[in-house]
């Protein structure tokens, strides 16, 4: 009988040298491929809305809503700000609405002879509604929304599926020219707290019958989407755009958003460079303010109803800014 040969592998340790490498290879495998799993775990695969509206912020100036976002714009001056949100695509034409202070085109082609007509021309091709002797104070009245002229039919039967996520103010004005300081801050405290409130009226009367149905398709066994800017009971967020400095500060808009029930969701910078085209105006008139809107630093605010039960041993935070 021959003698095994040192350092020479017989059939039967190849069998098993080969078994062993497999089995060192199957497990670096399953090591890997878990790694993978919990990496990716981590990350989700929807963002979420908030993330969304951010990540269309950064770096680009701020912005509130994003594009899928259903708006309802107020005090609205020569329309120029709801044509370029539709130029640069940061809102569907179907899903906003525009409302003037001002009873008519008429009245707006005299106020503002130079850009009204362009703008107007411009949102009626892309078939926008728009409304004339809206009042932002009053929303609801200022409408004509009763049980037998309901929201649907004022603004359209392509809303009676949608829910209103959005109402945005810029830049509130009384118009009355106020040389008392004093009154002058009162007189838009007044404005903007009746705004606040006029904002959470036409919410719950626009958004109950969404909730309603929601909550029915729901017991029925179905789910619809859940990402949602509307909370449960309704509200939307209301967005207010505000000069800095004074007397804008003394109007103490977040007291008056907390007295209404409503705190700051996040805030960012007016960056006028992200709305080519939009051109402020003095509310009684086409001038330019005293000093050009360009050249001054504003803010824009977006508020959110504020959940009593769930903070009610919590103080309120401050505002989250977006640069």
């Amino acid at each position: 009988m021959a003698r095994k040969l040192k350092g020479k592998i017989s059939s039967k340790g190849l069998k098993g040298a080969l078994l062993n490498h497999q089995a060192r290879e199957e497990r670096a495998k399953k090591i890997q491929q878990r790694e993978k799993h919990v990496a990716a775990k981590g990350k989700p695969t929807k963002q979420p809305l908030r993330q969304k509206e951010q990540q269309q912020v950064r770096g680009s100036g701020f912005l509130p809503f994003s594009s899928d976002s259903t708006l309802f714009l107020v005090g609205e001056g020569d329309f120029s700000f709801a044509k370029s949100i539709i130029e640069q695509q940061y809102i569907q034409p179907e899903n906003l609405i525009i409302t003037s202070f001002d009873s008519g085109i008429k009245e707006l082609k005299l106020k503002y002879p130079h850009s009204f007509e362009e703008n107007y021309n411009f949102l009626k091709e892309n078939e926008v509604v728009m409304l004339f002797g809206i009042d932002a104070t009053n929303l609801k009245k200022s409408l004509k929304i009763t049980k037998k002229t309901p929201w649907q039919k004022v603004v359209g039967n392509s809303w009676t599926t949608k829910k209103l996520d959005f109402i945005l103010f810029n830049f509130p004005h009384t118009g009355r020219g106020i040389k008392d300081q004093g009154r002058n801050i009162h007189e838009h405290q007044q404005l903007v707290y009746k705004y606040f409130d006029s904002c959470k009226q036409l919410f719950r009367l626009v958004n109950s019958s969404q909730i309603m149905l929601n909550s029915s398709i729901s017991m029925g066994g179905y789910s619809l989407n859940n990402e949602t800017r509307v909370d449960d009971e309704g509200y939307g967020k209301v967005v207010l755009s505000l000069f800095s400095g004074e007397p804008y500060d003394s109007w103490q808009i977040k007291i008056l958003a907390k007295d209404n029930g409503w705190k700051v969701d996040r805030s960012g910078k007016f960056d006028w460079s992200k709305f080519p085209g939009y051109h402020h105006k003095r509310t009684n008139s086409e001038m330019d303010t005293t000093k050009p809107a360009e050249e001054r630093d504003a803010r824009m605010y977006v508020f959110e109803m504020f959940n009593k039960r769930k903070h009610s041993k919590k103080p309120l935070k401050d505002d989250s800014d977006d640069e």
